[in-house]
């Protein structure tokens, strides 16, 4: 029993380790006649590409691997299947969709401050993300679950949050002073995000760009601009490819240190992906996955070399290449884990089984 919590504390600090190194993502989304286009740059200071897809199965019992303040765990059992793009491996998301059209993306922002201790079940990053993508269909549904569980980070920057749903409707969610402030309807006339808070990058965009003295990583606030005036530029008669722009979208929001590039199809529930280490547009159809909780978690390397539509290349969950994507991120950071080490800190996310059982 002492091995298993001392794993789960040092997967804790080793979840908020994986995050810190983003700085400068973008997320944006956007109605067009195609249907809901969202698309999202994942950028990494390190050298960190690593990351493995996973289609996560409804009806699966699961647990919080923190424990609220009362000693208790928080315990759900998936609503929705996904589809979710995680870095090093499984249980770290950093973007997705599930099958009710619901996407989030994570994305760093310094100043975040989350909320104290509380009655409220504790949830780190990616954890917080699952849990949105297992249980709501709807941007609503994720902002009412802040009255439920929180966010928080030890050591790790904190981030924010692009939301958007089958009906449209995005939230771009920050924390301020630690509490949820959600950009909704008329407060978020553009719906994108990048690595400074909302309401300073729509007051950049609206007022001919961001005052010398704020603070403006990786150029957040011309990359929101871009974001933006690329939504706003869209137009069916000539950019006749709703995907093709968004990836060009992606592009023009790109740094240097761009390793990921995910398009969803809210409508569609069709995701398209490239990566920088194999830099081919691939292609997910939800529609053609097996969700049920009897059928096998499946998974696939971001970086795989397949071509086309990728649906037939994943393969059922493999602890041993979960665990070598998992160990290869964590060398390039700098921390050393042993297999078994390593192979205990994946137990309390395998033992997730399906709620009949």
């Amino acid at each position: 029993m002492q091995t298993f919590i001392t794993a789960v504390i040092t997967l804790l600090l080793i979840v908020t380790s994986l995050y810190a190194p983003v700085r400068a993502c973008t997320a944006f989304s956007h109605k067009t006649p195609e249907g809901i286009i969202y698309g999202a740059n994942l950028d990494q200071l390190s050298l960190i590409t690593e990351g493995l897809v996973f289609v996560n199965r409804r009806g699966i019992a699961k647990e919080n691997i923190r424990q609220s303040a009362d000693g208790t765990t928080l315990k759900w059992v998936s609503q929705y299947g996904s589809i979710t793009f995680n870095i090093a491996g499984r249980g770290f998301v950093w973007s997705g969709m599930n099958e009710a059209g619901l996407v989030i993306t994570a994305l760093e922002w310094r100043d975040s401050e989350y909320p104290e201790p509380d009655q409220r079940a504790p949830f780190d990053i990616g954890f917080w993300a699952q849990y949105m993508l297992d249980n709501f269909a709807s941007v609503d549904e994720v902002i009412k679950a802040d009255a439920k569980v929180r966010l928080i980070t030890d050591g790790g920057f904190p981030n924010h949050f692009l939301v958007t749903d089958a009906k449209g409707r995005s939230a771009a969610l920050d924390y301020v002073d630690g509490k949820l402030v959600a950009y909704t309807g008329n407060s978020s006339p553009v719906s994108a995000m990048s690595n400074m808070p909302y309401a300073r990058a729509l007051e950049a965009y609206q007022n001919d760009g961001p005052r010398w003295w704020w603070s403006n990583p990786g150029r957040s606030a011309e990359r929101f601009a871009t974001a933006a005036n690329r939504m706003s530029s869209f137009a069916s008669t000539k950019d006749l490819n709703a995907t093709l722009y968004a990836f060009d979208s992606l592009v023009k929001v790109a740094d240097q240190y761009t390793k990921w590039s995910v398009v969803y199809n809210i409508d569609m529930r069709k995701i398209w992906f490239r990566t920088i280490t194999s830099g081919e547009i691939k292609s997910l159809t939800m529609d053609s996955f097996d969700f049920s909780c009897s059928s096998p978690l499946l998974m696939i390397d971001v970086d795989t070399t397949s071509k086309g539509n990728v649906n037939n290349a994943f393969i059922p969950y493999n602890r041993q290449v979960n665990q070598r994507v998992f160990t290869i991120g964590l060398d390039r950071l700098g921390i050393q884990i042993n297999k078994q080490d390593a192979d205990n800190l994946m137990l309390p996310l395998e033992g997730f089984k399906c709620a009949a059982e």
